[in-house]
């Protein structure tokens, strides 16, 4: 009967114990763009609940993921003398933005089938071509060349070290946007592995807004682009019409 009891109470306190799980905001949800925006940078606060967690048995990742529209890429050909851009391949959905953070480099947390299937880093995100063929050498070319300028860009980057831990189980981290983080709905996801295996996530939301006068033009383009077109045709008229009077005189 006391061997009895003694199991019993084991499995009361093991049962009790809390796994490790986190839970993330944003300092601000929403980043306004006016004309002199030069990036901002976010502040994500969070917090790991659990009896069996210590910062030091668990990693940190943060992805932050702008949305995602089509791009084109076109590579340039040689015709006689003059190198002129070729056919274009467009690339599908792929995220305007796309900032991952890290306590430390992701292949050091997670092994790759993992890394793909939660498209964790620059080098995992998917991609969807369009008309470029059945040749996987071509494919690899055009997509390695846009993962390239968006890197240049500053618009995809790994970060590694950007987790900051405060007291116990908060946390912080910093995100700089760069100058042309595009306008739109943001989703930011953190993920709490232990010994590569994810055991916790949560996500918060971020717009990014124009603001002012851009705004309105923004959306005049976006939801009557006739009209905007129209507009920027006569802006130019004008414009020549007043640069030439000046020199008139």
């Amino acid at each position: 009967m006391m061997r009895f009891a003694a199991i019993f109470c084991f499995a009361f306190f093991a049962s009790g114990a809390r796994a490790a799980d986190v839970a993330v905001a944003l300092t601000e949800d929403v980043v306004e763009v006016t004309t002199s925006f030069s990036g901002a940078r976010l502040v994500l606060f969070g917090t790991v609940a659990g009896d069996e967690y210590t910062a030091e048995n668990y990693d940190i990742i943060s992805v932050v993921r702008g949305p995602s529209t089509q791009f084109e890429v076109r590579r340039l050909e040689r015709n006689n003398l003059i190198w002129m851009p070729g056919d274009a391949v467009t690339i599908n959905d792929a995220p305007g933005l796309y900032l991952t953070g890290a306590t430390r480099a992701i292949e050091d947390i997670v092994l790759l089938p993992d890394q793909t299937a939660h498209g964790l880093g620059v080098d995992n995100i998917e991609l969807d071509l369009l008309s470029a063929g059945d040749n996987s050498n071509e494919t690899s070319a055009y997509k390695a060349a846009f993962l390239d300028e968006f890197e240049f860009l500053g618009l995809y980057k790994n970060i590694v070290g950007n987790v900051e831990y405060a007291k116990g189980r908060l946390f912080r981290i910093n995100i700089d946007l760069p100058a042309q983080t595009p306008i739109g709905q943001y989703e930011v996801v953190v993920y709490l592995f232990q010994d590569g295996i994810l055991v916790s996530q949560d996500s918060a939301s971020l717009n990014v807004n124009k603001v002012g006068l851009e705004r309105r033009i923004y959306e005049l383009a976006h939801d009557r682009p006739i009209s905007y077109g129209v507009l920027c045709v006569a802006l130019s008229l004008i414009a020549g019409w007043a640069a030439g009077a000046v020199f008139r005189k």
